[in-house]
């Protein structure tokens, strides 16, 4: 069997830093200067590798959208077809699940899509994916639950969980990860209420 190439290995090292330096500077801090520093590598060997620095943000929107979805996608196999929330929870909340870098780095390619239509795009159609599953796993507990009490759950869920992470930088987030999930908790439970006595209360005037 051959070794493996000096280019897929190099490649490999250069996204890595690149995402290390996405989750600390955000992707315009991220420039070439300091991805050659965190990779140990000279700038001119970064550009060699991997192209110009769109062609990195590229290389680096691929890699974590597909790990993501694969990640996501082996986490529901993985869930119970009955009594999934203890189990969700448990995986998006708990501190050995934990992954603060990564949600640091979607959230600069969240940020980042406001000035990139293609780049829009595709974190649109990855965040409706998120929540559309979450929909599904949360209706196999609550059948009896409304489409829009299912989506306003979600959405809620889903925010709790980007918010706790983000709040690795101020050293915050493990102080907030049982309020976090309790409070995910709540807004679980109260899909167990009428659709319109939930909707009515958040209902704006």
């Amino acid at each position: 069997m051959g070794r493996p190439s000096k280019k897929a290995e190099r490649t490999e090292e250069i996204l890595q830093a690149f995402y290390r330096c996405v989750a600390r500077y955000g992707i315009e801090g991220s420039t070439l200067e300091r991805i050659a520093e965190e990779s140990g590598l000279k700038r001119s060997l970064v550009r060699h590798f991997v192209g110009n620095r769109d062609e990195l943000v590229s290389l680096l929107v691929d890699r974590v959208l597909e790990q993501s979805d694969a990640q996501w996608s082996a986490f529901i196999d993985y869930l119970p077809a009955n009594n999934v929330v203890t189990p969700l929870l448990d995986g998006l909340f708990c501190e050995s699940y934990s992954d603060a870098e990564y949600i640091l780095v979607i959230e600069s390619l969240i940020f980042a899509a406001g000035r990139d239509d293609a780049l829009r795009q595709r974190m649109q159609q990855w965040l409706q994916r998120f929540t559309d599953d979450m929909v599904m796993l949360l209706q196999r507990d609550h059948p009896e639950a409304s489409p829009a009490q299912l989506e306003t759950v979600s959405f809620g869920v889903i925010s709790i969980y980007f918010n706790l992470d983000s709040l690795a930088p101020l050293g915050m987030n493990q102080q907030y990860r049982q309020p976090a999930y309790q409070a995910a908790q709540c807004l679980i439970g109260s899909l167990a209420k009428p659709a319109g006595e939930v909707l009515s209360k958040n209902k704006l005037h």
